[in-house]
């Protein structure tokens, strides 16, 4: 079968069929089972630009919810809907002065990003190789959040699936052959909308801008044919052609195995206009490289709801209300002077001087000011925008970091806290499953990254500084483990309500005052909090290293013996049964007992004891040969 070359690339950026029959023969092709690469690049870019021109409404709706959101067209952002900005005039005439949209969808990413969701892992009736596997791989993930900045590209992401109903992000490799995040627009993946009704599509397309040189860099072989390839612009309006850079549009496909078994999984990248593909190779594994984070889900479909779709509605008739009431204020709110005609009045006295003297005869000048707007206008509009944030479960207080009155204690800030985010659970939930299986990705392409070259190392950041962190041994990650997502601080942010919530804590001897201090985190408490903990912290290292690497420190009389008693015993308890080397066994019951030879060492000797004088023995009571012997017995007493 045939397949006529698309244009992808080129100065408008439209991707177009050439014709019907073209249409047709594109959704009958598999690319991933084509012959050869060129025929698999052409067959590639087609059922992209085939997809692309059927679903050419659905980024025009992205476009308008960009729109809404900052103002800005993500279908032509280099076009003249941008370009009346920097006029000498100023800003567009249809910029609306109050945006509900932007106001819900920027209080929601400050509320949520508050928080940080760790990924923790989990090991079920597993020794102590499975449980000390996890704690590396805890530390591992942290790391790599840490150097991606995963908690920051979240936030744009998050921002993404509120305005455009779904937030993407890419993990792929980075060219110094680390785990590499990237934020996509939605604007730049396509798959097919019949096969994905069920929101399980076994197709994606992404189609992206790459500078040539760095596109040639990458692909040393194939610099011949990249060099061929057309130069791509980001849109079809006449501004985007006036460019310095030098771009050429990229098509990426993947297509999932169709069981565990099937070999026909495929992973693809081709250039628009070139011979040839970058990359072909079987691909096995059962989902995208990509990390979605959806607002709303839909009833049927795979691309989400948003905040911007919601409101838009609401955001029209605000927008309608508030025009109306600028128009009266500017017509008819404008103060006005009557003068009965024949009046003698000198119109120059008319004036803003302070004690102006006017001069008039006959009937005295009248100075009014009609009411131009209703008061239920004012009202209408403030109702609009009050049910704008209850649909989206806020508040407009909570929307002006406002607290109502009379809320002054810490259990009544943390109870309405609470509640406030009780309304956007199921949000919050998804944001946390959001690094889960973010988690999940970055496991497992560091494991092919580590398979591969042999070794795979992140930095870690603690409380000591940041320390380097290998990646465990890739035939132990071979074994199950359960990924949950746990809030780095639940307490709450106000501090009133953070103090409420540990002193209760405290007092319910959950925890203790030690521990309290810790986790109230004031900054004025940092430094005496590290070195109140500095003994327990340096006795946990002594004991990890016994665990993990059976390395050995005896312990001293500088540290909280009594202390190290109560932690190397919960250690035996722990591990010991989790079938711990007999070698490294015998070094916590070593530890133990010279805990307890160091402990003696201090005591002081006991104090010597007094002489005891001599003393009388008793004499036996005399008895009379004339008592019967009954009478001489001694009487009970």
């Amino acid at each position: 079968m045939k397949i006529k070359k698309v244009d992808i690339s080129g100065r408008s950026n439209t991707i177009r069929m050439k014709t019907s029959e073209t249409a047709k023969n594109v959704t009958m092709a598999a690319w991933w089972l084509a012959d050869n690469d060129v025929s698999e690049a052409e067959q590639l870019c087609s059922t992209t630009a085939f997809l692309k021109e059927q679903q050419t409404w659905r980024q025009r709706q992205i476009a308008v919810y960009a729109r809404l959101y900052g103002n800005q067209n993500l279908f032509s952002f280099i076009g003249t809907d941008m370009s009346r900005i920097g006029q000498y005039q100023g800003l567009p005439t249809d910029r609306p002065t109050f945006n509900l949209i932007s106001s819900v969808t920027d209080t929601l990413v400050s509320r949520l990003t508050q928080s940080r969701p760790a990924p923790v892992f989990l090991t079920d009736n597993s020794d102590y190789k499975e449980r000390n596997l996890a704690k590396k791989l805890n530390n591992f993930i942290l790391g790599e959040f840490y150097s991606t900045k995963a908690y920051e590209k979240a936030e744009y992401i998050l921002r993404d699936a509120l305005v455009t109903g779904t937030g993407i992000c890419k993990v792929y490799e980075g060219p110094d052959k680390k785990v590499c995040l990237e934020r996509v627009l939605q604007t730049e993946l396509f798959t097919d909308l019949s096969e994905s009704m069920y929101d399980n599509p076994r197709q994606l397309y992404q189609i992206k801008l790459v500078d040539r040189a760095t596109l040639m860099d990458n692909f040393p072989k194939e610099a011949k044919q990249i060099a061929l390839a057309a130069k791509a612009t980001p849109d079809g309006s006449p501004d985007s052609s006036k460019t310095v850079s030098d771009l050429v549009m990229v098509v990426e496909g993947w297509r999932l195995p169709s069981s565990p078994d099937a070999k026909d999984g495929k992973h693809s990248i081709a250039v628009a206009g070139s011979v040839g593909t970058l990359v072909s190779e079987e691909y096995t594994k059962d989902c995208f490289p990509f990390i979605f984070l959806h607002h709303t889900k839909r009833l049927a479909g795979f691309w989400a709801q948003g905040v911007a779709e919601s409101l838009m509605g609401t955001q029209m008739e605000i927008n309608s209300l508030l025009h109306t009431i600028s128009r009266s204020i500017k017509l008819v709110g404008v103060p006005r002077v009557f003068i009965e005609k024949g009046s003698k009045v000198v119109k120059s006295h008319q004036n803003n001087e302070i004690g102006v003297l006017i001069e008039y005869s006959g009937v005295k000048p009248s100075y009014e000011v009609a009411p131009c707007v209703p008061e239920e206008m004012y009202a209408e509009r403030d109702r609009l925008i009050a049910y704008g944030y209850r649909q989206e479960g806020l508040s407009e207080m909570s929307a002006s970091s406002e607290k109502p009155k009379g809320l002054d204690s810490g259990e009544a800030i943390r109870t309405y806290d609470d509640l406030n985010t009780d309304r956007f659970a199921a949000l919050s939930r998804r944001y946390d499953n959001f690094f889960i299986d973010l988690a999940y990705q970055i496991i497992d392409l560091a494991k092919e990254i580590c398979e591969r070259d042999g070794a795979y190392s992140t930095v870690y950041p603690d409380k000591n500084g940041v320390k380097e962190i290998d990646l465990p041994a890739a035939k132990i990650l071979d074994d199950t483990y359960v990924i949950q997502c746990f809030n780095m601080s639940s307490l709450p942010r106000d501090p009133a309500g953070r103090m409420q919530k540990v002193t209760e804590m405290i007092q319910s001897g959950m925890i203790t005052i030690k521990e309290g201090r810790r986790l109230l985190d004031y900054p004025d408490l940092g430094q005496s909090e590290t070195l109140a903990n500095a003994s327990e912290e340096r006795i946990f290292n002594y004991l990890d290293q016994i665990i993990e690497t059976g390395k050995y420190n005896p312990p001293d009389t500088f540290m909280d013996l009594s202390l190290a008693t109560t932690l190397v015993v919960q250690y035996i308890n722990l591990y010991v049964p989790a079938k711990l080397e007999e070698s490294k066994e015998m070094l916590l019951y070593q530890f133990f007992n010279q805990i307890q030879m160091l402990m003696q060492a201090a005591q002081p000797p006991p104090p010597p004891q007094p002489a005891a004088s001599p003393t009388a023995l008793p004499q036996p009571t005399p008895q009379s040969p004339l008592v019967p012997n009954g009478a001489n017995q001694t009487p009970p007493q």
